[in-house]
Order: structure tokens, then sequence, then C-alpha cells
């Protein structure tokens, strides 16, 4: 599900734009700069990059931690639904620093990484947190415009996803059509969970059945649903319950349709590594290309492009190399002068 945040206004322009065509995509080899009227010290820049001068993963993701939060894309990440991605923000991998509480793009976002990795994209349906809290939480009124006509659940085996108690803390969610079992599992606790998965299939049960009802869908109509208990490792702080969570899942799809065993630290230091891993797997799962992607957009044409616009003017940071649109920066012409005259930094590289 790709999203387009409002850009912010850049700090102090400084350089250069290659005012380039859609023919003429940034690349880092230097015989398209040069076409491209770059200047030679940027032809540098990039062949200094060519021979292995760019950050390794987790020297990237140490430096990201330790700026400030912008706005830029650093990973796109690709759906089990084909065309859809998330694109994922330096405030959003943020969250995943220690002693911070992760947000639901970022766990659906690894929910995704982890069913590719496990080849599970047609055997495990990866429900949307916010759908899931409206069939567990609110009125029928509501769940009534959640019915997801397009999605047979019957090609199927199972179901997961994640809700927000409170918007406070995340829970794991776990339906397994071939065991006819709902788990709804608190990082928090293991107590008292039989009874909310038994309301858990309750109202999956229910919502089934409006489905049959809204736009004559059968599918898990007529399974007997019971709620279940999955034992698990409990979250020892108060804001690791989202990276518990990712661990649930990661358990449940690496032995999918088993059953898993929950065994998994909890320790202050071990939630600090596991934090680390989840955004490392986020950085490495991207397909964003910064040579032709708007780093903060992610995308090739500026948001509102007609089909027949042909030129679009680019600039690129002299730090990370990150390609954006002006038009994303809110870069006027008058702007895009000023910055030709010297170097050039984009939010994420500005001191």
């Amino acid at each position: 599900m790709q999203k387009t945040k409002t850009p912010k206004a850049p700090a102090p322009l400084k350089k250069q734009a290659p005012g380039q065509t859609e023919a003429h995509i940034p690349s880092q080899d230097p015989k398209d700069k040069a076409r491209q009227g770059q200047s030679s010290e940027m032809t540098e820049h990039a062949e200094d990059d060519a021979q292995g001068g760019k950050l390794d993963a987790s020297s990237e993701l140490t430096a990201l931690w330790e700026k400030k939060d912008t706005e830029v894309v650093v990973s796109v990440v690709p759906t089990q639904i084909r065309g859809n991605s998330f694109t994922i923000y330096h405030s959003d991998i943020r969250t995943l620093r220690p002693h911070q509480w992760l947000t639901g793009k970022i766990i659906e976002c690894l929910f995704h990484i982890h069913a590719n990795k496990c080849k599970l994209g047609t055997r495990i349906y990866i429900l949307n947190h916010y759908t899931a809290g409206v069939i567990l939480f609110r009125k029928r009124e509501e769940v009534r415009k959640h019915t997801l006509s397009k999605i047979q659940f019957d090609s199927y085996g199972a179901i997961v996803s994640f809700v927000n108690v409170g918007n406070i803390h995340w829970t794991f969610l776990y339906i397994n059509a071939e065991e006819s079992t709902m788990y709804l599992a608190d990082p928090a606790r293991n107590s008292a969970v039989q009874a909310e998965s038994d309301n858990a299939a309750k109202k999956f049960s229910d919502y089934f059945k409006m489905r049959r009802t809204c736009c004559s869908k059968t599918d898990w109509v007529d399974i007997t649903w019971k709620g279940g208990v999955m034992k698990h490792p409990v979250q020892q702080d108060g804001n690791s319950c989202g990276v518990v969570v990712c661990m649930m899942a990661k358990k449940v799809m690496e032995v999918f349709p088993k059953t898993p065993k929950m065994t998994f630290g909890t320790t202050t230091r071990e939630m600090a590594h596991q934090r680390k891993v989840l955004a490392l797997e986020i950085l490495t799962a991207s397909v964003f290309d910064k040579e032709v992607n708007c780093a903060m957009c992610a995308a090739i044409k500026p948001p509102g492009s007609v089909t027949h616009q042909t030129h679009t003017d680019w600039i690129q940071c002299d730090s990370c190399s990150r390609w954006c649109h002006t038009q994303c920066l809110q870069m006027d012409q008058k702007c895009l002068k000023e910055a030709q005259v010297g170097d050039w930094d984009c939010s994420l590289c500005t001191k």
C-alpha cells in the first residue's frame, strides 16, 4: 500500500539539478552523468561508489538511526498483492530503534517480508491490521464497509494479522483454517487469552457470515471456529509489543501449517538485537532504486504529473547521491538556479 507524504522543503539549497527528461533517468554510470551535463566532481563521486564506496546495510542503518526524523524514502517493500508496496520513510525505520514503539506500517511490512521469505504468498493471507481491528472491536455498520469482496479466503490456509488495543498495545492474530482455530495472543501476558480468543472466533464467524449476506461470499462460512491458546514468551518492557508480534508471526510462518513453538528471548538485550535484525530485513528487502526513483515520493514521475508530461526537473544530493523531484521539494526555478552554484544536501544529509 504505497503512500505519498507531503514533503518538506529542504534546508538551504545549493547544488545543480540535472534538469533531465524521463528518458534521462539518474544513473551512477559516469558516462550517463556526462551525457546529462553533470560536473566532473559528481562523476568522480559516482566512480567512487562504483568501486565499493557504498555503506553496507548495517552501517547504513546505524547512520539512519543516528539522524533526526526526515521524510526521505529509505526502502520500498512489495506486498503479496501484485503492484502494491510499502514505502518506508526514514522516520518509519527509526521506530525500530531500542525503546521505541513500532508503528502498524512497520509491523505489517515485516509480515509481508517474512511471508515472502517463507514463500507463503498464496497460502497465508496477511490481513490489514486496521481491518482486523474493525472486525474485532467496531460496530456491525462499520464492519460492513470491510467485506473484502475480492478476497477468496478458501484459497488460503490461514490469516495472520495484529490489532491495536487502546492505541498503546499490539496483539497478534492468527487464524488457522485447517485447525478451525483462532488465536489472539497478547505479548504482555499468557493469562485470560482463551476468553479473548473465543471472542475473536465469534467475531470472525459473524464476519464471514456477513460477507455471505453482503457479497455472496461463502468461504469459511461453514467452519465452526473455536478459540485457541498459543503459549509464548512475554515482553519484559513497555514498548516491545510490536517486536514480539513480529517474532510470533515469523515463527508461525516458518513452520506453517504446523503449530509453532514460540521460543525466543525477550530480554532488553535480545529485543534490541531483534530490532536491528528486523530493520535490516526492511532495508535488504527493498526494491527502491535511488538512481531511478525520487527519494521523497518513491516514484519516477512527480505526483499529479499528466500523462503527456515529458520533462521532470531533478536534483541530486551530494552526500548520499539520492535524487529528488524539485516539485517534491517544493523547489521553484529561482531556488533551483541558486542550488546550481554549490553543493546541495537532501534533508537526510543536512546537518
